[in-house]
């Protein structure tokens, strides 16, 4: 990646940076694509797939990459929550290779619990259901459950 391809604080791209290459052609865009695929490629020595979930930005990419590098797979992940219609799509395609998770969705639900909006939530919730009787634990619990000092799930550091 070259020099100019960083802002100024150090990030890849900022804020005025993406509304630059939103603004571009597509055959322009395209062709950065491209480039990107090429140097991860090089970069890995041919050791890459494409994360693919049937959905129109993964089929886009493989698209892409295809066209450039026929030979590399793609990993469908079926969860089992996927619609039908998607799985046969998905698997449609040929050098798919379609894992599946180890754990049901609703084994880790069982579990787990259910997946919340954000890690920071479901740690909150860890923490406030914890029965250990470590100080952290407890000051985290506090922090959750206390009172008219009690801080707002997104105040909390964890």
């Amino acid at each position: 990646m070259d020099e100019h391809e960083y802002s100024a604080d150090g990030k890849v791209h900022d804020a005025e940076r993406l509304r630059e290459l939103q603004a571009l052609p597509l055959e322009r865009k395209i062709a950065i694509t491209q480039a990107r695929i090429i140097e991860w490629y090089q970069y890995f020595n041919g050791n890459v797939y494409v994360s693919f979930s049937g959905g129109k930005d993964s089929t886009v990419l493989l698209n892409i990459v295809r066209k450039i590098y026929p030979e590399v797979p793609a990993v469908f992940s079926n969860t089992g929550l996927e619609y039908p219609e998607i799985q046969n799509f998905a698997k449609s395609f040929n050098n798919v290779v379609v894992i599946r998770p180890k754990m049901s969705f609703v084994d880790v639900i069982l579990n787990y619990g259910y997946p919340l909006f954000s890690k920071e939530i479901s740690a909150a919730i860890y923490y406030a259901r914890q029965k250990d009787k470590s100080k952290s634990s407890k000051s985290k619990r506090k922090e959750l459950l206390g009172g008219a000092n009690r801080k707002r799930w997104y105040e909390i550091t964890i």
